[in-house]
């Protein structure tokens, strides 16, 4: 009863919430060190549904983020293990942090903008990315936790950030294997 209760009060919270966070990070001001290490993928929000096509053949992710030393780059290393066949999948991606621009730049995606979004806790980061040229166009806020579980209020408080932003389809990776090694 007392749990049933905790629920609708957290639902009203997020109802009334408005479409305000103050969590905005700017690549410049990101602490390298501070966010290095294991983030798990926990779900994604988009607009239009067809940029979810790659992630709803992931069961689970897993990634490593590493500073270059004495550069403004970042390595992050990923390690997905595919819903059918329950094999892994490696990838790697190099992000550039520019003191000039609120975002992350990606390397080869000219037209791609990260931008970052942490909570207090610094136990959950997000990353909103935008392409409004190119072949593909496409909004998706993507959610990272140092753990691969998240509380119910942590999932109410994304798909909440992901109405506001107008990101109509919610995909939460189904963890129901083992995460891959990385």
């Amino acid at each position: 009863m007392l749990e049933e209760l905790w629920k609708w009060f957290l639902y009203l919270v997020l109802f009334f919430r408005q479409c305000t966070y103050d969590d905005k990070m700017a690549a410049g001001s990101l602490n390298k060190t501070q966010y290095s290490g294991k983030w798990y993928f926990l779900m994604v929000a988009a607009d239009p549904n067809t940029s979810l096509l790659k992630f709803r053949a992931m069961d689970s992710a897993i990634f490593l983020l590493t500073p270059v030393m004495d550069t403004q780059t970042l390595l992050l290393k990923g390690e997905f293990r595919l819903s059918h066949s329950m094999k892994c999948m490696s990838r790697q991606w190099t992000y550039h942090i520019s003191n000039e621009t609120q975002e992350l730049n990606l390397e080869g995606q000219p037209y791609l903008k990260t931008e970052i979004f942490v909570r207090k806790s610094n136990e959950c980061i997000m990353f909103l990315e935008t392409q409004d040229e190119g072949l593909e166009t496409f909004r998706r806020l993507m959610l990272y936790g140092r753990s691969p579980t998240m509380t119910k209020y942590s999932l109410q408080e994304f798909e909440h950030r992901a109405n506001c932003m107008n990101l109509t389809t919610i995909f939460v990776l189904k963890q129901v294997q083992a995460h891959c090694e990385i």
